[in-house]
């Protein structure tokens, strides 16, 4: 419970930090919603009255102590750019990007605890020495340009989906997983090969332990002895980077939706940041430390359940 209570504590403060952060960032960076709303043409006069209804002049902190406490209400605010709630702006997106993350996240340990487990028990040998080397391929090469290239042979050349095209989870559910796995694979490719990689050589390091070799003496088969013993203990080290590839997922996401036309949240914030509507991207860039923070305090929870000898 005390350990709970002190993640928790660090998870606000956390957020706290990220809130003031990205409430700065818009004083620090150039651009003025309300100009940008009425357009260069516009009189200084009614660029100052629009910044007056915007709230806009009031001073920093007022404005900031305000949005947090509409924040913790439910109240995202309201869109400078198209007068709606920030809420129910956001609101639709929200689960199509998290259903991506999702899947890309599903695929990253599908592809990538099989291969390290057959890389680690036939180590130097041919297959092995195979996917290290496609290994360094796919990491090298970055999620949107994997979207590119599903996009040309898959939607151009084979015509299995329509580029540009999608299918909203209200119209059906297996149409709108089956159009996300192609971006959700975009993004897990690099990044099963990067865990792939870690699982592998932390694998090959726990088959040498003396654990292993009591393991082989009470008569269990190197498979056993592989993904019995020796797996729980080396995927410990890989539990960190997974914990932090989903905030990089979520990362990816923004632009390889663009590269699908898949309108979630990152095309959102896109949009929302050209357009200065400072209320869209600081309730996402909340949204998403959210996400990373709880994402890594079950990390550490999982920490100690794989490992009871590793203190929280």
């Amino acid at each position: 419970m005390k350990y709970i209570i002190k993640k928790i504590t660090g998870l606000i403060i956390t957020l706290l930090i990220v809130s003031i952060l990205a409430f700065l960032a818009f004083e620090v960076i150039p651009g003025d919603p309300a100009r940008t709303i009425l357009g260069t043409e516009a009189t200084e006069s009614k660029v100052q009255a629009l910044r007056e209804e915007m709230g806009l002049n009031r001073p920093l902190w007022e404005r900031y102590v305000q949005w947090v406490k509409d924040f913790l209400a439910g109240d995202m605010g309201s869109s400078y750019f198209y007068q709606i709630p920030v809420r129910e702006m956001i609101g639709d997106k929200l689960p199509i990007t998290v259903a991506m993350t999702a899947l890309a996240f599903f695929f990253t340990l599908l592809l990538s605890v099989p291969v390290s487990i057959l890389s680690a028990r036939y180590e130097n040998h041919f297959f092995d020495r195979t996917f290290l080397i496609l290994n360094q391929v796919t990491m090298s090469i970055p999620p949107f340009f994997i979207g590119i290239i599903f996009t040309v042979v898959f939607g151009l050349i084979f015509r299995w989906f329509t580029p540009g095209g999608y299918v909203s989870y209200t119209e059906g559910m297996a149409a709108f997983l089956g159009y996300l796995i192609l971006p959700s694979l975009s993004i897990a490719l690099p990044k099963a090969a990067m865990t792939t990689k870690l699982l592998r050589n932390s694998l090959i390091s726990e088959m040498h332990q003396d654990y292993v070799r009591t393991a082989y003496s009470r008569g269990n088969s190197p498979w056993r002895v592989l993904v019995c013993h020796a797996f729980r203990n080396g995927i410990v080290p890989v539990v960190t980077f997974l914990g932090m590839a989903v905030a990089d997922m979520i990362a990816n996401s923004i632009v390889v939706e663009h590269v699908f036309g898949i309108p979630g949240i990152g095309r959102t914030l896109i949009g929302s940041i050209s357009k200065r509507d400072y209320p869209v991207v600081e309730a996402i860039i909340v949204l998403i430390a959210v996400v990373t923070l709880v994402m890594n305090t079950l990390v550490d929870l999982l920490y100690h359940k794989l490992d009871k000898r590793i203190e929280v």
